[in-house]
């Protein structure tokens, strides 16, 4: 885990943004409140993500780019939206589908780097978009509006199936997680709760359910945790994707995040978690700073991510590292991607996305397929590890 911030470190936010802070806070001290005074940590991060109106993707603070808290692939390079382009539109033409939803599509660069491609194929393709922050819809639909009426948001996942693919970056890793810390030998929940200064870490003595989940993690690591251990799991994750499979009829889901397999996400080294905080495009550790102003994410577990796609009904397609993924369509089709090799720019962006030191290994390429078959994900099959 990063070590905790130095405030005087941080640009102050303006008084407007001060405010939705603290009425967020004030928001979250109730709920503390009417729960006995300890919140678990995935309620506290749902509600600083997504309250209606304060949350951080909720508000209308800017996210993403330099003016916001982080930079994605999509802003970093146009190569990105092409290669996923490729295996989306590949994917589509198995299924006879036209039909992609993306899954909060935060700048828009993504959506119009692949309705751009596609554009160039002459490949129609209904393009849906589910994002929950009013803001980013707003600044989406700027983006996006040539590509109308190919292009609408929808409020909620749709009540009928449909054919097609469902494509997400850096979405798995905002879902909320509870931290757990092991103490002799026992599991216990380590949530919020008020203090004197504001919000602070609280360790429950009892946890049953969240005991279950960690004996069942680590039955499958084949050993337990050490004492004073501390990380997360993802209670929403299985039904989170039970909903995304109950709305595809037919098709595939492909993912593109930071993670781990378990073993690596588990492993003894790692006795602090992934919980990380982004503010101002500074790292951090702390995520009772600013709530609603700054992101809060935690490393995705791709070996829970396969689990809970074979109990949805979702079959394990591929699963590669985003290096291994851009490196092997860059080198079979070299002169679809339009790179200017010249451009120091593109050349900075490329090393971002593929060199281990960077993007290329901490992000990874995860494809499921539900009813449907379809190409090879590329890359070097990883699946392996998965288990």
């Amino acid at each position: 885990m990063l070590p905790p911030p130095n405030s005087t470190a941080f640009p102050i936010p303006s008084d407007e943004a001060l405010q939705v802070s603290a009425e967020l806070s004030a928001l979250i001290r109730e709920e503390i409140i009417r729960a006995g005074g300890f919140l678990d940590f995935a309620r506290y991060m749902e509600l600083a993500l997504y309250a209606p109106g304060l949350g951080y993707y909720s508000a209308g603070s800017v996210k993403f780019g330099p003016a916001g808290d982080f930079v994605t692939a999509p802003e970093l390079s146009p190569t990105f939206g092409r290669a996923l382009a490729v295996t989306l539109g590949a994917d589509l033409a198995a299924s006879d589908a036209h039909v992609v939803l993306e899954l909060g599509a935060g700048s828009g660069a993504l959506a119009a780097q692949l309705l751009d491609a596609w554009a160039s194929q002459g490949r129609g393709v209904d393009y849906w978009i589910l994002e929950p922050s009013a803001d980013l819809r707003e600044r989406q639909q700027r983006m996006l509006a040539r590509f109308a009426p190919r292009v609408r948001w929808l409020d909620r996942l749709p009540t009928t199936p449909f054919k097609g693919a469902i494509v997400a970056n850096e979405v798995l890793d905002a879902l909320p997680v509870s931290c757990f810390a092991k103490v002799a030998g026992a599991t216990r929940a380590v949530g919020v709760a008020n203090g004197a200064a504001g919000f602070e870490w609280a360790v429950r003595g009892s946890a049953t359910e969240l005991a279950a989940a960690v004996a069942r993690l680590e039955r499958s690591l084949g050993a337990e945790l050490g004492d004073g251990y501390r990380s997360e799991l993802c209670p929403a994750l299985s039904g989170w994707l039970g909903a995304l499979s109950a709305t595809l009829e037919r098709g595939s889901l492909l993912f593109v995040d930071y993670g781990l397999t378990r073993g690596e996400y588990y492993h003894a080294q790692r006795s602090g978690g992934t919980l990380v905080c982004h503010y101002r495009h500074r790292a951090h550790a702390d995520p009772f700073l600013y709530p609603g102003l700054q992101d809060i994410t935690a490393w995705v577990d791709f070996s829970a991510v396969a689990d809970a796609a074979a109990t949805a009904n979702l079959t394990l397609a591929g699963f590669t590292t985003q290096a291994q993924y851009l490196v092997a369509l860059l080198a079979a089709t070299p002169g679809a991607f339009g790179i200017d090799a010249a451009s120091p720019r593109e050349q900075s962006a490329l090393k971002t996305l593929i060199l281990p030191g960077e993007m290329g290994e901490r992000f990874k390429v995860l494809l499921l397929r539900k009813g449907a078959a379809g190409p090879p994900l590329p890359g070097r099959d990883f699946r392996a590890r998965l288990a």
